[in-house]
């Protein structure tokens, strides 16, 4: 049964792609077949909603390998050389994407994590995208790692698209723990989603397969995350135009959500960040970690930060 929203409960603001449209989507990439995911998700994402898009590519500095420690020319000359031949595979990557003869290219020489955020906040993106890559390069670039290093020190959306996306998700599922950071999350995705597509709202219960009994602890609990969890779906669908359902899961909660994932055929999981580091470590770090190691489907974090999508007031 649906929980009502009664006076003094802190309400949700559904901010749609049109209001977000005059930020730009930063898009990271190495230019490589693994990151086309993600070069497609924005396309798909800008041709939705008008959105301007930067490619860019980071350059790692000297020394890259055997190869340039064994190299006569000074490690400027070697870091700038290098830094031009990303933006060239960086451009020649585009030229299949459609309308990708209008982004802006830009590289530059870094730490990978350190130069995409720095980026983000300098051109006040509206959110970053990046690959799932496994091999290669873009494994040691862009790869998984790279992308929870991304997600960690990101003030706003992190996208992390799978190598075989083709455009915007159609079946997404949002972690919910209720806190603003994971409701910001379950609203980015459903604006990510196609029109026709569908969101899960996803809460992991604790005490896992306990039996209950009827005012204890475990009972009051479940009773109460339902609630919410019905609640939440209520406020949901009411923001956001697309299919909306609530399920409750048990078990660890990175393996839970993957498995439902997987179950569902889901090519999005989206999760919630926190600003508390200790936090971070210690809870939301290690299910973020889990989840985008093992995801089967594109991975989208969504930070609590009142510039987000999803909004308290």
């Amino acid at each position: 049964m649906t929980t009502p929203v009664t006076r003094g409960t802190r309400r949700t603001t559904y901010k749609s792609r049109s209001r977000a449209s005059a930020q730009p989507i930063l898009v990271a990439t190495a230019g490589e077949p693994e990151s086309l995911g993600a070069l497609k998700m924005a396309a798909a994402l800008a041709a939705a909603d008008g959105a301007t898009v930067v490619a860019l590519g980071v350059a790692p500095p000297f020394p890259h390998d055997v190869s340039t420690l064994l190299s006569p020319r000074p490690p400027v000359s070697i870091d700038e050389r290098s830094r031009r031949d990303l933006e060239h595979v960086v451009r020649k990557s585009l030229e299949e994407i459609p309308a990708a003869h209008a982004w802006q290219v830009r590289a530059f020489t870094g730490t990978p994590a350190d130069v995409i955020n720095s980026a983000a906040s300098r051109w006040k993106a509206r959110m970053i995208i990046l690959g799932l890559g496994r091999h290669g390069r873009v494994a040691r670039i862009f790869g998984r790692a790279t992308a929870v290093e991304v997600m960690r020190g990101a003030r706003i959306p992190v996208l992390a698209a799978h190598p075989r996306a083709t455009g915007l998700p159609t079946r997404a599922v949002a972690a919910l723990d209720f806190t603003g950071a994971s409701l910001s999350a379950a609203t980015a995705a459903a604006d990510l989603l196609a029109a026709n597509g569908t969101l899960y709202l996803a809460h992991v219960c604790a005490f896992g397969e306990a039996r209950a009994k009827r005012g204890d602890l475990v009972d009051v609990y479940r009773a109460g995350a339902q609630a919410k969890l019905d609640q939440a779906v209520a406020e949901m669908r009411k923001r956001a135009p697309r299919r909306i359902q609530g399920v409750m899961l048990t078990g660890e909660p990175g393996k839970a959500i993957v498995a439902y994932a997987t179950r569902e055929r889901c090519d999005l999981i989206a999760l919630g960040g926190h600003r508390l580091a200790l936090v971070d470590r210690i809870l939301l770090g290690s299910v973020r970690t889990r989840v985008v190691s093992d995801a089967p489907c594109s991975v989208l974090i969504a930070p609590p930060d009142p510039r987000d999508a999803l909004t308290e007031r």
